[in-house]
């Protein structure tokens, strides 16, 4: 029994949800037993039944907590996790209560866990609020001291939290399902916004937070427009406080008419967006791994970042169009890309392929397999 936890399951939260759901679902789908222990399930409905879906028929255990009183959730965790008997427990992310109490009950138990780290133990992502993360590591050291293994998404973390924690460190992509997103434009993402109609368009998709640089990308949009683009820009994600700031920053641009702020969209919606789009295009202070843009590259459309998406390999590998990270020279890689006399298309034929040979579930869950093995033997 493999038992995965996670603090909430919320679709907006981005990367960590998405990642521990498909990975328990690909897991499951080989033969593992698994069950997922999380504090808050998706808050809508719909968003709920899609989890459902997504595991139907896989038995996996999901176990929440949100509906007790918030001083007995510790408490119901250990009973779960002493009547599972788990072999390994898979810790996502670092920060959240349930992680400290699991953890420590773990330790406790004798049970090995292993720590997918999600990108918060990069030295950017600890430079952030930094004194905050520092007292909680130095109050709680035993949440990552403790774990078997930390599994980053790219060498520079790993290296660092290695030499910082010393702990075993290995990078862990992010899969993904490329079947999922190999699809043809549908027109659900078009039908819903009129104000994009049959325009073509350069897509970015992830929350609305000033990580993300969005207005980095809306500069370097400006400039692309000036050098003579076409293309319309939409904004896809739930909102994380930058909105009004970025919708002002649209309209001193001279750019409302152009940018398209269109709110969280998942599931269908979402994949059909990344079908429909002509390109795709993310300009990130910061970004531990980048799903969105091996989304965008699985779905077969040409995408343009920078070094802060943490690709590894994908350049090498012609996969995408790396961009110096200035507005100008973002702004012209847009341009140039969508200039090209296919629109692209063999630049998102080589992302899509180099996706589907180096980010497939299947092969990921055989190299945790070997990590579950080496913590259960340290264990024993």
């Amino acid at each position: 029994m493999i038992l995965h936890v996670i603090d909430n399951l919320y679709p907006e939260s981005g990367g960590p949800t998405t990642v521990a759901i498909e990975f328990v679902r690909a897991q499951a789908r080989m033969g593992r037993r698994t069950a997922v222990l999380c504090t808050k399930a998706p808050r809508r409905p719909e968003q709920r039944a899609a989890l459902e879906a997504r595991w139907a028929g896989l038995g996996i255990e999901y176990i929440v907590l949100e509906d007790l009183p918030r001083a007995e959730r510790a408490k119901s965790a250990r009973a779960h996790i002493d009547r599972l008997k788990p072999e390994v427990i898979h810790l996502h992310c670092v920060w959240e209560g349930l992680l400290r109490h699991v953890s420590a009950h773990a330790r406790r138990r004798g049970i090995p866990y292993v720590l997918s780290t999600h990108g918060m133990l990069h030295p950017y992502a600890l430079a952030q609020k930094r004194l905050k993360k520092l007292v909680y590591l130095t109050v709680f050291p035993g949440i990552i001291g403790g774990a078997r293994e930390l599994f980053a998404l790219n060498r520079e973390e790993a290296d660092y939290a290695r030499a910082r924690f010393g702990r075993p460190s290995s990078v862990l992509e992010n899969g993904i399902v490329v079947a999922d997103y190999a699809v043809p434009p549908a027109g659900l993402f078009r039908s819903k916004f009129p104000s994009i109609g049959e325009r073509p368009f350069i897509l970015f998709v992830g929350r609305l937070h000033p990580i993300k640089g969005i207005d980095q990308l809306m500069r370097s949009y400006a400039h692309a427009r000036r050098k003579g683009l076409a293309l319309e820009l939409a904004v896809v994600g739930p909102d994380d406080g930058e909105r009004p700031a970025l919708e002002a920053l649209a309209a001193e641009l001279g750019l409302g008419g152009h940018i398209h702020f269109t709110g969280g969209l998942f599931g269908p919606e979402k994949r059909d967006a990344f079908a429909s789009c002509a390109l795709f295009a993310h300009r990130p202070r910061f970004e531990g791994f980048g799903i969105t843009v091996v989304e965008a590259l699985a779905a077969g459309r040409p995408v343009v970042t920078t070094r802060e998406c943490k690709l590894d390999g994908s350049v090498e590998a012609g996969a995408l169009r790396l961009a110096a990270d200035d507005d100008e020279a973002f702004g012209d890689a847009l341009v140039e890309i969508a200039s090209l006399p296919d629109g692209g298309e063999a630049l998102g034929r080589r992302g899509q392929e180099w996706v589907r040979s180096t980010l497939d579930w299947d092969s990921l869950v055989r190299r945790v397999d070997e990590s579950y093995r080496r913590a259960r033997e340290l264990a024993s």
